[in-house]
Formats: C-alpha cells, sequence, structure tokens
C-alpha cells in the first residue's frame, strides 16, 4: 500500500532526542521556560474565509510588507511570558539584550531555560545572564520543532495576528500585545504534552500565574 511520507529533516539528532525525553521524565516541567522568536509584518491577512458555493474566497492583502518586526519571548506553563518586540529581524545583540534585561529579572534558582540551536542562542552573553541567576541551559536537539511548545503557541500568535490584519505598525504593535495577553496556562496545558513535557503525578497543573508584560525596543 503506497502512503504519503511524513517528512522529517535529515540533521535530525535521534539520539539527542531520546536523551532529552529522558531527561524530561526526571524532572518538573513547570521549571522549564522555553525562550524564542517570530516574525510579523503588516501584509498579515486570514488565510480562510466564507464564500458561496462554487465561487472563490477573494482577500486583498498589500504587496508592500513593510519593516519585520520580531517578538521574542518566553512561554512556560503558566502561559506566556516577558516579551521583547523589536523592529527588524533579531540579531545575537538583541537576543542577548532579551535575556539580560527582559527574562533573567523573573528567573528564580534552579529554572532551566530552554532554547533552540539557532547560533544568535550561543552568545556568551545569554549564558552568563542565565547562569547568574543560578539557572541553566539546555538546548534543544537539532531540527526538532516538535519538542518546542512555542511553537504551537506561535502558530495561535500568527492566525490571530491574521484575523486582525493590522496595517500599521503601531497597529500591529497593538495587536500583538492584545494576543499575547490572551494566551494563557490553559493553553501551555495543551501545548506541553503534545510535545512530550508531562506534569507528574500530584503536582499542581498550574503554577502562580505571572501577569504578562511586554517590552518595545
Amino acid at each position: 500500500m503506497r502512503k504519503k511520507k511524513t517528512l522529517v529533516a535529515a540533521e535530525r539528532d535521534e539520539e539527542a532526542r531520546a536523551a532529552l525525553r529522558v531527561q524530561v521524565g526526571r524532572e518538573r516541567c513547570d521549571e522549564w521556560i522555553f525562550v524564542d522568536e517570530c516574525g510579523a509584518h503588516i501584509s498579515l491577512i486570514a488565510l480562510y474565509a466564507r464564500s458561496p458555493r462554487g465561487t472563490r474566497a477573494i482577500g486583498k492583502v498589500p504587496r508592500n510588507t513593510g519593516i519585520k518586526t520580531t517578538l521574542i519571548a518566553s512561554f512556560s506553563l503558566t502561559g506566556m511570558g516577558e516579551a521583547l518586540i523589536l523592529k527588524g529581524a533579531a540579531d545575537a545583540s538583541a537576543f542577548a539584550t532579551d535575556i539580560e534585561q527582559v527574562l533573567a529579572p523573573t528567573l528564580q534558582p534552579g529554572q532551566t531555560v530552554v532554547l533552540d540551536t539557532l547560533n544568535i542562542h550561543h552568545g556568551v552573553r545569554v549564558r552568563d545572564a542565565i547562569e547568574a541567576k543560578e539557572c541553566r541551559v539546555v538546548f534543544l536537539p537539532s531540527s526538532s520543532p516538535d519538542l518546542s511548545p512555542t511553537e504551537q503557541a506561535f502558530s495561535q500568535f500568527k492566525t490571530c495576528l491574521r484575523r486582525i490584519g493590522a496595517r500599521t505598525p503601531e497597529a500591529l504593535q497593538e495587536a500583538i500585545i492584545q494576543v499575547l495577553g490572551m494566551m494563557s496556562a490553559q493553553d501551555a496545558q495543551n501545548w506541553f504534552p503534545h510535545c512530550s513535557y508531562l506534569q507528574r503525578e500530584g503536582e499542581p497543573i498550574f503554577p502562580e500565574t505571572r501577569q504578562f508584560e511586554a517590552q518595545a525596543f
């Protein structure tokens, strides 16, 4: 029987993925904080719409996407956490600034900050800022977006931004803050198990919820 292939990256390290799952099984996932970035622009539009039977659903979208807006955000079992909104793409300096000035002041000793293998995540400033708070850094195995709940969070984030359809940089920034505030611990409870991060039996599903804050640079 012929079946459609499910494609995965050839660079995926299955041994490293298995080791991470073992590590996750030994620890409390409510101490894990995932940090990643996501881009947005002023040409986002909803991809689906209603139309009469037999006709196409037509939408209009600006050809000029403007300057890209980048969100660097943290995500944990409490939902979306501290975030940084900046104009343009994120580089190593911008990411380190987010860790030093936005995330690090909120960290508690013993927490784990989880990053993917993007080059800008490997800076000395990033590791120093996290370890100075008596926390540690864990890098996801290469080509493993399925192990990061931020992928589900950012997917919902982009879907909501498409529905809003902000057409100016100022409106886009307001929309980003609005949408991030909508992401809750209930969402996290769904996304963490989807990525193999399970709460241990007898432990609270939701830690104390933190109020979301975003800073624009």
